[in-house]
């Protein structure tokens, strides 16, 4: 006889769901750099190599873990010396970068898809047009992103344009902050570029 517990139908269920750790955006970090970890953390856990601190005028230092690499995740820290023990936020960059987080977000989807997993809840972001912080995702609204994932945060950049009036170009881009249901939004394509968790204040 067959049994019609559906509690044993398939045991490998849950299994399947589950996300290596080793690859699972959370408010703990993404995947093997957590925002607990200090500078000396990171040299530890990856070796010395795998380290490579930069600096430049936008940002200041910061350091990279898996320089130029999928994996790659930079770290901007609070203090603006060495030592480094304090994180400010992290981020993913790459496009090929293997991180996801519990609700299926990974790099390179578009913001329409990220609309849907949001619940169909608007988002809002920095313009691109913006000096400070372009594309600068800055507001979920309430939605399922936020509930789920409440350190989560990140960028998008336009990854196509369809043929728009150059005044209404204009006037688009003088917009410090873009809602996602702009209608405009309807000729533009854009896409998450970077996924970054930040340190709760």
């Amino acid at each position: 006889m067959f049994s019609c517990d559906p509690a044993k139908k398939n045991p490998n269920a849950e299994a399947k769901k589950e996300i290596d750790p080793k690859i699972l955006i959370s408010c703990e970090g993404i995947g093997e750099v957590k925002l607990t970890d200090s500078r000396e953390d990171l040299v530890k856990k990856f070796g010395d190599k795998k380290v490579v601190d930069h600096e430049n005028n936008l940002y200041g230092v910061f350091t990279t873990v898996w320089y130029e690499d999928p994996k790659q995740i930079n770290i901007y820290w609070k203090e603006k010396h060495a030592p480094f023990k304090t994180i400010k936020y992290i981020e993913a960059i790459k496009s090929d970068a293997p991180y996801m987080t519990k609700d299926s977000i990974q790099l390179g989807q578009s913001l329409r898809d990220l609309v849907k997993i949001n619940g169909s809840i608007s988002i809002k972001f920095r313009n691109i047009s913006q000096v400070e912080s372009p594309g600068l995702i800055t507001n979920f609204n309430g939605g399922n992103i936020e509930k789920n994932n409440p350190c989560f945060s990140g960028l998008v950049e336009q990854a196509k344009l369809e043929v728009i009036h150059k005044d209404e170009l204009k006037a688009f881009q003088k917009q410090e902050e873009v809602n996602s249901y702009d209608p405009l939004l309807n000729r533009m394509t854009f896409e998450l570029s970077a996924i970054r968790i930040k340190a709760k204040q």
